[in-house]
């Protein structure tokens, strides 16, 4: 007979949120789910040709993602043992959330929109977000920051295009971004 924790494993109801900070003691944890958060971020960011304006599939995103991976802040929702969903997040005004994915899946989907709307409502981080995240970050009512703060907050770069969106160059390329979030002052 099946434990119940056994039933939920099986079934992909078993479901754990990893925080893993830049104590040394997170390092198994980083290191046990390196590639595939990696593989999530890397496949978020293809339809905007990659992540960090690197390229899709380049050494030069690899190694991006890799060093941001080492570098970062990471909460990732692991269910069975698989990870499903990714947040990177930096100390800079707060906690700034670099990157977001999940695995495609509808599963990994939902995890993320959940992670996502837990920060909103816990006032804990801000990003800088355009494309499907940006949409995403509407549909939970995120609140925008003024295009007026970006280059106060991103320390780039950035020329506002009205209240919500500003341009910034991104590996060599401008893009747009809105900013959501609580960042800290």
């Amino acid at each position: 007979m099946k434990t119940f924790l056994q039933y939920l494993q099986e079934n992909n109801l078993y479901e754990h949120v990893l925080s893993i900070g830049l104590n040394p003691k997170h390092e198994k944890f980083r290191e046990q789910h390196r590639q595939a958060i990696h593989n999530i971020i890397r496949d978020s960011y293809k339809d905007i040709g990659g992540y960090s304006g690197q390229g899709h599939g380049t050494k030069k995103e690899s190694d991006a993602i890799h060093d941001d991976i080492t570098n970062s802040s990471i909460k990732a929702v692991v269910r069975s043992g698989k990870v499903t969903a990714a947040s990177l997040y930096k100390n800079k005004h707060g906690r700034k959330n670099i990157a977001l994915g999940s695995d495609g899946t509808d599963q990994g989907k939902k995890d993320i929109k959940k992670t996502s709307l837990e920060d909103i409502h816990q006032k804990r981080s801000w990003g800088e977000y355009s494309g499907n995240a940006e949409r995403m970050k509407r549909r939970q009512k995120a609140p925008i920051v003024h295009s007026k703060n970006a280059e106060r907050l991103t320390g780039k770069r950035a020329t506002p295009v009205d209240s919500e969106y500003y341009k910034r160059d991104i590996g060599g390329e401008e893009h747009q971004k809105v900013i959501f979030g609580h960042p800290k002052k």
